[in-house]
């Protein structure tokens, strides 16, 4: 599966910190969810390392104060992406997508590789990548 290249946008995101990575996922999910409602918002899986953060658009200061949930802004800039449809039944696939991604570009290490979910059919892998320098 071939990857394009976007212009990621920056982000400001309420988050809930998984306590595992990848075992937690599903958990942290589930505590942002009893916390805001997530049918209609843009929401983003952040992957630091061995850290994964799940995780809403925030819809400003006034929501960022009454949650109380951690604040995690992501710079914008070159991702890698690759589109998973019936994301929910290939979750097994997510990290080998990525793998893939990180052997066609070089990665940009300083931004976290993202999943943002389109809807619950659709998931878009985003890999941070650097640009490579003399290309118009």
């Amino acid at each position: 599966m071939k990857s394009t290249i976007i212009q990621q946008a920056p982000l400001r995101l309420i988050t809930v910190k998984a306590k595992s990575f990848p075992e937690g996922i599903r958990a942290a999910w589930q505590d942002i969810e009893s916390r805001r409602k997530i049918k209609g918002r843009k929401a983003y899986g952040l992957i630091y390392d061995n850290e994964y953060f799940a995780g809403l658009v925030s819809d400003g200061e006034l929501e960022e104060r009454v949650t109380g949930l951690q604040v995690v802004e992501v710079r914008g800039g070159p991702c890698a992406r690759i589109k998973a449809e019936d994301w929910n039944q290939r979750t097994g696939e997510i990290g080998s997508l990525f793998a893939h991604m990180a052997a066609e570009h070089e990665v940009d290490p300083s931004r976290p590789a993202m999943e943002f979910y389109r809807s619950f059919t659709e998931l878009h892998l985003l890999l941070p990548v650097k640009m490579k320098s003399g290309r118009n």
